[in-house]
């Protein structure tokens, strides 16, 4: 499905000017965002909101995210997400996908469409926690999709740092920790605590992580050092 750019920049332009204001958004870097050609951006994962943040800080160019499934499940926004066309969502829990040919063809068509110049983000922690998080900013585990994706297509990635962000939409509760459904239990507000986004230079992951698992690891260490440092330099 072809993105409807129109619909999109509506959307962002309405958000942007919105956490300009509630949150008064803060944005350095946007230089290392190309403007043109295939790139992958990278933030950190702490609070549901932050692909909002990211969409609002990048001007100029439709971003395909590689989003939770459950937004598609969403009343309002998960149809509105879908006539979009840049949401792409697998079927995980805890970011594990639950449906491994699916999240292969999902991963396929991203990175065809970074082979064809668009722009695309991806978490690499994968899932946000659902309770508030007792270690703060810091990074949780790195999956090493990311390197892989963008060593297949031969883009850099832009790593990103977010503070702020992980108090603005209240992750109260997970119901699975308690023996229940994977469902989330959030508060739907957008409190107006600060929020700052950095993007840091292009990060080039070794072409051998397409098909080496230990230059994954290695690579997926390095790219985690890399934004670590963004956001301690945010501090």
């Amino acid at each position: 499905m072809a993105a409807d750019e129109k619909l999109y920049f509506q959307i962002r332009n309405a958000i942007e000017a919105f956490v300009r204001i509630n949150n008064r958004l803060e944005c350095d870097g946007e230089e290392n965002i190309p403007g043109a050609g295939g790139a992958l951006i990278c933030p950190p994962h702490a609070n549901y909101s932050d692909p909002f943040f990211i969409g609002a800080a990048v001007r100029g160019r439709v971003i395909h995210f590689l989003a939770w499934h459950g937004i598609a499940e969403m009343p309002v926004v998960g149809p509105l997400f879908k006539r979009m066309g840049t949401m792409h969502s697998i079927e995980e829990s805890y970011g594990v996908a639950l449906n491994r040919e699916q999240a292969r063809e999902v991963l396929g068509g991203l990175r065809a469409l970074l082979e064809q110049g668009e722009l695309c983000c991806l978490f690499p922690e994968g899932a946000i926690k659902h309770w508030i998080n007792p270690t703060g900013d810091a990074l949780k585990e790195f999956k090493p999709g990311a390197v892989r994706l963008a060593a297949e297509a031969g883009v850099p990635i832009i790593p990103a740092g977010i503070t702020g962000a992980r108090w603005v939409m209240p992750n109260v509760v997970n119901l699975y920790d308690y023996g229940g459904p994977d469902k989330g239990v959030w508060a739907p507000l957008a409190l107006p605590v600060k929020v700052k986004v950095r993007f840091g230079e292009p990060f080039y992951p070794d072409p051998a992580c397409a098909s080496d698992p230990e230059a994954r690891v290695a690579e997926t260490e390095r790219l985690k050092q890399t934004m670590a440092a963004i956001m301690e330099s945010m501090k």
